[in-house]
């Protein structure tokens, strides 16, 4: 039997308490019922406190919320669905999921989104669905961003500010099983022609692929991202004209010509050189001998 008067007993007991207390937490206006948060609506500039530590469902869409608390979320290590939609989030990093490993669903659509590094989802390894769409800033999704994610079987990157994407990584996710991308700015030059290539071959895994269109240049305004390959093609591989053959003929011509013209230079110089340096040998051996003579014929002129 405990004595609650003792202090490591009192100590305990807080804890206990303390436990209790957290289990039980629930935001102020929030909808709380056992694993789920629902903070819905509510006009929340901040992340909400207190919240159970078991939560796995937490919604916090439609607020006027900035900044995700990492400090907050990552206490929330059972957590498997958050829908952060609608509200003003304009940067998100890895370090805001390094402990919510078994995230299933995220939900980051309609806010502020700019740019995702390649490690922003890293942590997020049992990710299935992911949701950025309507982000109207969101122009870059960086090579790799989702390289991690092996799980994951719906992507949704609609009505963002999206040029170009580099489908290298997320070609790789075997799993994938519907990618939105209807209503970007999609410029159909020769970067997207991997992007069109792998709309084209796997059209089922693009349910908008009516919907996705290019807006640049002026000549592909209109044309579906998945027909537009042939004229990527076309002009990113132009064939070449007989003017430009001719180009390269007087080109080829001029490089072999200035290179005789540099070789006849360099021949001529190390000859001259080379000349120059056997007279000035010679001239140096003359005068040896003409020195020599002189001092032979003084020599003769002293004996007699």
């Amino acid at each position: 039997m405990f004595l609650c008067g003792t202090q490591p007993q009192g100590l305990l007991w807080e804890l206990l308490l303390m436990g209790v207390m957290l289990a039980a937490a629930c935001p102020p206006k929030c909808t709380c019922s056992q694993f789920k948060v629902v903070c819905k609506g509510i006009a929340l500039t901040m992340f909400p406190t207190p919240l159970q530590l078991d939560t796995r469902h937490l919604d916090l869409s439609s607020n006027d919320i900035a900044e995700i608390n990492s400090l907050q979320l990552s206490l929330l290590s059972d957590l498997v669905h958050l829908d952060c939609s609608h509200n003003k989030i304009s940067e998100i990093s890895e370090l805001h999921f390094l402990s919510i490993v078994k995230l299933v669903y995220l939900d980051l659509s309609h806010n502020r989104l700019r740019i995702l590094v390649e490690s922003t989802f890293a942590p997020l390894t049992n990710l299935v669905i992911l949701k950025l769409n309507d982000n109207k800033d969101l122009n870059q999704l960086d090579d790799g961003v989702l390289a991690t994610n092996v799980g994951l079987q719906e992507i949704d990157l609609r009505n963002n500010g999206l040029l170009y994407l580099n489908t290298s990584s997320i070609r790789r996710l075997h799993g994938l099983k519907a990618v939105y991308l209807a209503g970007n700015p999609w410029e159909c030059q020769c970067t997207i022609s991997q992007l069109s290539e792998w709309i084209f071959k796997n059209n089922e895994s693009f349910p908008d692929e009516a919907n996705t269109f290019c807006t640049a240049p002026k000549s592909m305004v209109g044309i579906r991202v998945s027909k537009a390959l042939v004229k990527i093609f076309e002009v990113c591989h132009t064939p070449l004209g007989y003017f430009d053959y001719f180009f390269f003929v007087i080109v080829g011509f001029a490089i072999f010509l200035s290179g005789i013209i540099v070789a006849s230079l360099t021949g001529a110089i190390m000859v001259f050189f080379e000349r120059k340096k056997k007279f000035t040998e010679d001239k140096d051996e003359i005068d040896m001998r003409q020195y020599r003579s002189n001092r032979v014929v003084v020599k003769l002129s002293k004996v007699t």
